[in-house]
């Protein structure tokens, strides 16, 4: 891989992120962002639960509706002018010296919108959390007495805020790094396989609806899909709200990154031909 790579890769993400569906993407994922971390910390309060920084954070980007139409919708849109460079990667593949630095500069810019998408999420729930909760690296008492009142859920109105499992196995920033890279992984797994779908099937809407349902499917109701499908979602493996000693972390690190893997591999393919062709 040389310059042209990482220039092209540049060109590709101010594309996007100036296209006007990126404004309104980004306006949309901001909003209910401020949105979400004000009614978590609401809820929080309401219940009486005196939780830290942290642990309040990851109440927020633990909820499915959140991560689906405030990140995982953008998101789509923001990556979506990525489809359509065909016709003029066809003319910049007779000027490149490698056509492979082609499919590795779309790779690279949608790691850098990623960075960007997430972490101006990211900031602005810090920023509205900061403002209300303290700033701990140990789980509070009230984490803690939840924690160990989560073997049953029937009896535990609070069982969505509290893991016994992450209680007795990690820290919460051990749990913060942890999901940061894990949201990097599936945003970018999203990207890549949306941009390998478009080319496979060279219908833009097509490709909107197959990566909606590869992500969505983690929300199908117990018993209506095979459970492997639900675990083949990226959604899946963000949820705290399902870590156990059968589902640890590593479960989706060896799932999300051979299948990032898979998926580069299988693009840089297809976009040797397509540019040929």
């Amino acid at each position: 891989m040389n310059r042209s790579a990482y220039a092209l890769a540049r060109f590709y993400a101010k594309l996007a992120l100036r296209n006007p569906a990126t404004l309104f993407a980004m306006g949309g994922a901001i909003g209910y962002t401020v949105l979400t971390s004000m009614d978590e910390a609401t809820r929080l309060q309401h219940n009486g639960l005196r939780l830290n920084l942290l642990e309040a954070m990851f109440q927020i980007f633990d909820n499915p509706l959140y991560t689906t139409y405030g990140l995982f919708v953008p998101f789509l849109f923001i990556v979506s002018p990525l489809f359509y460079f065909k016709d003029m990667e066809r003319l910049i593949a007779y000027r490149a010296s490698q056509r492979s630095d082609l499919w590795i500069a779309k790779v690279l810019a949608i790691v850098q919108i990623t960075i960007v998408f997430l972490s101006t999420a990211f900031l602005i729930a810090l920023a509205i959390t900061a403002l209300q909760y303290p700033v701990a690296f140990e789980w509070s008492d009230a984490y803690a007495h939840l924690a160990k009142s989560s073997t049953n859920p029937a009896e535990s109105p609070g069982y969505r805020v509290a893991n016994a499992y992450l209680y007795q196995t990690h820290n919460p920033l051990l749990v913060l790094v942890l999901q940061v890279l894990l949201f990097f992984a599936s945003f970018v797994l999203v990207g890549v396989l949306s941009v390998v779908f478009a080319q496979i099937f060279q219908r833009p809407a097509v490709t909107l609806i197959l990566v909606a349902m590869y992500w969505i499917i983690a929300q199908t109701p117990a018993g209506i899909v095979p459970p492997v499908l639900t675990f083949l979602s990226p959604q899946a493996h963000l949820l705290l709200q399902t870590r156990s000693f059968a589902f640890p972390f590593t479960v989706s690190f060896l799932y999300l990154v051979p299948t990032l893997v898979l998926s580069f591999m299988l693009g840089q393919m297809k976009t040797k031909r397509a540019i040929l062709g």
